[in-house]
């Protein structure tokens, strides 16, 4: 494994190279077995924002879903095509929602109802949103691990919050018996536009010191909201050095992150092919049949011909 002090020279590389781009690091205490991933996504949210035409609340379920499945790439080998799916299926108005990421950084998503209205409630003397009554507090949380080896690894869990970061981490203890903390955060503009998206993921490993399993978790206790350090100006690398300060930081891994959808003519057109020979004339009769991309948008038609 190829490792590089989280110090001064690099925290300078890293802003240089990527400035506004979006990414992950994963990075570790040098001398302890644990593993913090943080990751920024704004644009890449705001892109899934435009193209489904979202809601804020829309916006802030999805976003926080599409983090939460890079996060979950952790569970696949890095820059690799190994996916995971997340789909999440509550009992509130914005439906199903679903988000794929694999190991190069690439993710889409979806939701049911993408108009969904925003649900707040009281902290503190402030209005925030309250994601959990858009998501719903009952249903399931599906994780689907493609690794290329035949069939596909399916674990579900049931909803413990709605608040997506929650209950990934209760997915994390119970499906795969890491002990983790999560933190996802998505920020909406007065225009609707995301003007901030990102997570982390701590994960702790057996052999850890009692001592600094104590440190890590009074650490992700005391972290400030993901959008609020973004806010600050911390970037991803300055997030994992605040959680492992002290620690002797390493990067370990690195990877850029974007909107990406691999849909094609040949894949829709496959898609009918399943269909019976019966049903596919019924739907040619009027005209070509039209596939439409959940992830995307896009639209391919084909005549009965191109059948």
């Amino acid at each position: 494994m190829i490792s590089r002090d989280l110090g001064g020279e690099t925290l300078k590389d890293l802003r240089d190279y990527f400035q506004d781009r979006d990414y992950m690091v994963v990075a570790v205490p040098k001398e302890e077995p644990a593993r913090v991933y943080v990751v920024r996504a704004t644009r890449t949210v705001e892109t899934a924002r435009r193209i489904h035409d979202l809601s804020p609340a829309a916006s802030v379920a999805l976003g926080r879903a599409m983090v939460g499945a890079l996060l979950l790439t952790s569970l696949v080998k890095h820059a690799t095509d190994q996916k995971v799916l997340l789909k999440i299926e509550g009992n509130g108005p914005v439906g199903t929602i679903v988000a794929e990421a694999d190991g190069k950084g690439r993710v889409r998503g979806f939701v049911e109802n993408p108009r969904v209205e925003l649900f707040t409630r009281e902290v503190d003397g402030r209005r925030k949103a309250d994601l959990s009554r858009v998501v719903g507090s009952e249903g399931t949380l599906t994780v689907v691990k493609e690794l290329r080896m035949g069939t596909p690894y399916t674990s579900v869990v049931p909803l413990v919050s709605g608040e997506i970061a929650k209950d990934l981490a209760y997915y994390f203890f119970q499906s795969e018996q890491v002990p983790s903390a999560v933190g996802i955060g998505v920020l909406v503009g007065e225009d609707g536009s995301v003007t901030h998206a990102g997570g982390f993921l701590v994960q702790t490993l057996g052999g850890i010191s009692g001592r600094v399993l104590d440190l890590l978790e009074k650490r992700v206790k005391d972290l400030p909201p993901v959008t609020e350090m973004m806010l600050s100006g911390k970037r991803p690398e300055d997030i994992a050095v605040t959680i492992l300060e002290g620690l002797k930081p390493q990067l370990i891994g690195l990877k850029e992150v974007e909107y990406y959808c691999p849909c094609s003519e040949e894949v829709a057109k496959a898609s009918l092919h399943l269909l019976p020979e019966k049903e596919i004339d019924e739907i040619t009769q009027n005209g070509p049949a039209e596939v439409v991309c959940r992830f995307c948008g896009r639209v391919y038609r084909f005549s009965k011909e191109d059948l």
